[in-house]
């Protein structure tokens, strides 16, 4: 694969995935040379511009492109989720485009709620002690408001600037969110994966 093209759902996951691809990808991989983080304006947004990046990149048919798409799951069916964006990214690839889909459960903030060690590091007087039994912290993808339940636990929460903070901090390897691991999985699947 020549190059990456990251599309995301918003900022935030933008400022996340700027901390944490370096650390997913082999060294080869450099972010604004080979690879490229594009958020979007939320899911309307994102959706539009799949079908036309595909296709804009389709036409540079000596280079192999690989986007991976990163949505929040919100309220919506993960699955059928998924299914709508492999669709959409099926009816406009060539041969040179291949696609890799990821849903987050429910919403970002259950990745970081999977490190509590990451929340610590960011928020001292956060205890992870007092929250290790919490099914909210050891199955951090069930949690169906993480945004909020992490606002509640922590008090300051403002969104970019805390994704700013926390990423460096997030353990790749031992992250409690399975939607975390199986993004981790997938992307070192994907970049080697002969295609």
């Amino acid at each position: 694969m020549d190059r990456l093209e990251f599309l995301v759902e918003e900022r935030s996951m933008a400022e996340v995935l700027k901390v944490l691809l370096p650390r997913i990808l082999p060294a080869s991989w450099v972010l604004d040379e080979n690879y490229f983080i594009r958020p979007h304006e939320g899911k309307s947004d994102l959706k539009r511009s799949i079908p036309k990046k595909l296709k804009g990149f389709a036409q540079h048919k000596e280079q192999t492109t690989g986007f991976i798409i990163i949505q929040d799951q919100d309220s919506n069916d993960c699955r059928q989720l998924k299914q709508e964006l492999v669709a959409l990214c099926k009816a406009n690839q060539a041969p040179n485009i291949k696609f890799l889909v990821r849903i987050v459960c429910h919403e970002l903030e259950a990745w970081y709620l999977g490190d509590m060690k990451a929340i610590q590091a960011v928020f001292p007087r956060f205890n992870p002690a007092r929250h290790l039994k919490k099914s909210l912290f050891r199955l951090p993808d069930t949690c169906q408001n993480p945004k909020t339940r992490l606002k509640d636990i922590v008090g300051d929460y403002q969104q970019i600037a805390t994704a700013q903070m926390i990423a460096p901090y997030i353990d790749i390897e031992h992250n409690r969110s399975e939607s975390f691991r199986q993004f981790v999985s997938g992307i070192r699947k994907f970049i080697t994966a002969k295609r």
